[in-house]
């Protein structure tokens, strides 16, 4: 581990500053490294540190025995910004995590390498570091004027277009195809950012590399087929993630783009439907709801308790109303049906086209 890498999962709006090497969670999983100063720009800087032991440090520090406010594993003082995690793990040794400056300019997460190294999923309480950030991230966002997005998004000439749809429907490969198969340009294909008006790429996610449509290589369709026949192997990382510009030219991808469209994609017999903005609303609402956990995040919740200023409730009432201007203001809002996941892009793109004609 070294201690500066710097990372920006959303150019000027979300990065990470860690000690750890080949950094991977829910907004990047092959983030490039990037410098000080592209993440001193970012609204949303988040340090992440992993050490060997948490201990007190400084003299301005707060000591463990001092979080004398128990919140189950937590560990808190009232109206202080600082929360600690601590929990017995193999042959006396402990899983430790301690945030603190939430409410400040650039939260500090320091966890030991027990937690990192073993928690490496979502089980009951016990959360990955990766989904630990992602639940205070969207928190962050919120808090900010932003909010993130389950969804994939390209544009094509004026249209930009928000994907939408239930998990395994078919938004990451619509918006791969629109972009291989099109000539679209990319902005995201899994989660984005958005203030209800533009969309902010998160580029660096890269779950297409499961679809065989898209991901040709040999290995690639070996694994889906496996995967197919035992869905738990998607819970194993057989291939490194590729980035977008494995598929696309980097000068293809828009860092941001003004929304005109949004889709929700669903399965069923070929068609194109419109519905009511409060069923648009009511959907999109659902799909964040699946991807981020934040309002009901343990460490989110139990920071919350001893320190109000976190506020959960006002950052889900911030995402309804982000979400509501983003239907609100875009040009268009309709819903797409194929049983084809294939068919989907050219769907889409028929369907702008014949509004503009």
């Amino acid at each position: 581990m070294s201690d500066d890498n710097y990372y920006v999962a959303s150019r000027k709006i979300l990065g990470i500053h860690t000690n750890v090497d080949d950094f991977t969670w829910s907004y990047g999983m092959s983030m490039p490294k990037v410098t000080r100063k592209e993440y001193s720009d970012c609204r949303i800087r988040i340090r992440l540190e992993v050490l060997d032991h948490l201990v007190s440090s400084g003299s301005d520090s707060v000591g463990w025995q001092e979080l004398t406010g128990k919140y189950h594993y937590f560990s808190g003082i009232h109206d202080q910004d600082i929360i600690r995690y601590k929990r017995n793990f193999l042959f006396g040794s402990e899983l430790q995590i301690e945030a603190k400056g939430l409410l400040t300019e650039e939260p500090h997460l320091l966890i030991n390498k027990n937690y990192y190294k073993y928690i490496r999923f979502r089980f009951m309480n016990l959360h990955s570091i990766g989904y630990i950030l992602t639940d205070l991230a969207g928190l962050l966002l919120l808090h900010r004027g932003y909010a993130p997005l389950h969804c994939s998004a390209f544009r094509k000439r004026d249209a930009t277009v928000v994907v939408l749809a239930p998990p395994n429907t078919g938004k990451t490969l619509s918006t791969m195809m629109a972009c291989m198969e099109h000539g679209a340009d990319f902005i995201a294909e899994d989660i984005a950012i958005t203030d209800g008006h533009m969309i902010y790429s998160v580029p660096w996610t890269s779950t297409f590399r499961y679809y065989s449509k898209v991901d040709k290589r040999h290995g690639s369709k070996v694994v889906n087929m496996f995967t197919r026949i035992l869905p738990l192997l998607e819970l194993i990382s057989f291939i490194k993630p590729k980035p977008f510009d494995t598929y696309i030219e980097r000068q293809r991808l828009l860092d941001s783009a003004h929304i005109s469209h949004l889709v929700i994609l669903e399965r069923g017999d070929e068609s194109i439907l419109h519905e009511a903005p409060a069923e648009i609303f009511r959907k999109v609402l659902n799909l964040n709801k699946y991807e981020f956990n934040y309002q009901k995040a343990p460490i989110a919740v139990a920071h919350e308790y001893f320190n109000p200023g976190l506020n959960i409730y006002e950052a889900g009432l911030s995402e309804r109303e982000i979400l509501r201007t983003m239907i609100d203001s875009a040009k268009e809002t309709f819903i797409v049906r194929a049983k084809d996941p294939t068919q989907y892009a050219t769907l889409i793109l028929n369907n702008i086209n014949s509004i503009r004609s």
